[in-house]
């Protein structure tokens, strides 16, 4: 045999009751057999530690089974209990367990179990809701009265507690089933349901409803997202690129911006200017038929529209000059008369 501790095993949590006393189980295996010493909240737990704990050892031929008692329980006993198992005969082996100690006041035993439907070849779980202090003990039957039978952990049943788990269930599983709680409290409680043929998703795993159920998911969750990325790449696509213009076309928009005011341009007007032009064109509705007829023309050849004072000046330059080449007109045929005299006939 190898010299080692092999194996520390015992309930994970332990669940006392004020004024009663309570055993905390603690089971080692190894060769040569260990021995077990117990702690409370990382001290150990001697004949000194309290007249309440008291530690007894059990050895059989492969294991030991120490036994950690509790007399008349209190509230200050809640704690954090570890199980030691040392080896040490040549080479020290150690193992620890620790165990959750509650107290609590005694509930009786209350449970419940609904009915449910199942599917052939299915997974299923059938389970109870069982109350009460101590946590009561659940047991399993099927059938009722005298043909009742106890249910245990084997073949395609497994038995955690509450919960009965029924692997590739068939049609004769259903029927009657009958569940027992009881901690020691009162009478044990019982309930009964009945499991028949039928769809129930919420107690059937692994089944084909099921499986096509999450297939359909994952087929809608897969088109949700091709439609994403091709919408991503639909607006990442740039835009096409303006064809390049050519040197004609350049000169010519170059020389509109020269002629034409940029969009927006909207010089401070002048009130008084305005006010006179208006004014004039009353008082010449002529002028007005020309000024509209000339808005489409190019600036160089559209006529000057200027106030009245311009415009008087302007003419009055006109009539000077035509009067002066009027006057130049009648002397040169003044002295073509005087020359025509003097020639001789």
């Amino acid at each position: 045999y190898q010299r080692r501790v092999r194996g520390i095993n015992g309930n994970d949590r332990a669940e006392g009751v004020y004024g009663k006393s309570i055993n905390i189980l603690c089971r080692a295996n190894g060769y040569p057999l260990p021995v077990v010493t117990w702690y409370k909240d990382n001290v150990e737990i001697t004949p000194l530690y309290s007249e309440r704990y008291t530690i007894s050892q059990q050895t059989f031929a492969d294991h030991v089974i120490s036994t950690l008692r509790v007399i008349s329980v209190e509230g200050a006993d809640e704690g954090q209990l570890l199980c030691r198992a040392v080896n040490s005969k040549v080479i020290t082996f150690t193992a620890e367990f620790g165990i959750q100690f509650v107290v609590g006041y005694e509930v009786p035993p209350s449970i419940s179990l609904s009915d449910i439907s199942i599917q052939v070849d299915a997974s299923i779980v059938f389970e109870a809701v069982a109350y009460g202090y101590p946590s009561p003990t659940v047991t399993w039957f099927k059938g009722e009265g005298e043909s009742k039978v106890p249910i245990l952990t084997g073949g395609r049943y497994t038995v955690e507690g509450p919960s009965l788990y029924i692997d590739t269930a068939q049609s004769s599983d259903t029927g009657l089933y009958l569940v027992q709680a009881d901690n020691g409290v009162g009478d044990p409680a019982f309930a009964s349901a009945t499991i028949t043929l039928g769809s129930n998703s919420a107690v059937i795993y692994g089944s084909a409803g099921g499986i096509c159920g999450l297939f359909f998911i994952l087929c809608i969750l897969l088109l949700l997202y091709v439609l994403f990325r091709q919408k991503q790449k639909k607006h990442a696509i740039p835009p096409p690129n303006a064809p390049t213009p050519s040197e004609k076309e350049i000169e010519r928009r170059i020389r509109m911006q020269s002629e034409t005011p940029p969009i927006g341009f909207n010089p401070k007007p002048d009130l008084e200017s305005q006010t006179k032009s208006s004014i004039y064109l009353r008082e010449n509705p002529a002028l007005y038929d020309v000024n509209l007829s000339s808005r489409n023309l190019p600036p160089i050849l559209r006529p000057a529209m200027g106030p009245p004072s311009s415009i008087s000046s302007s003419s009055s330059s006109e009539e000077d000059s035509e009067s002066s080449t009027d006057g130049s007109n009648a002397k040169i045929v003044k002295k073509r008369v005087k020359k025509s005299k003097v020639s001789p006939s």
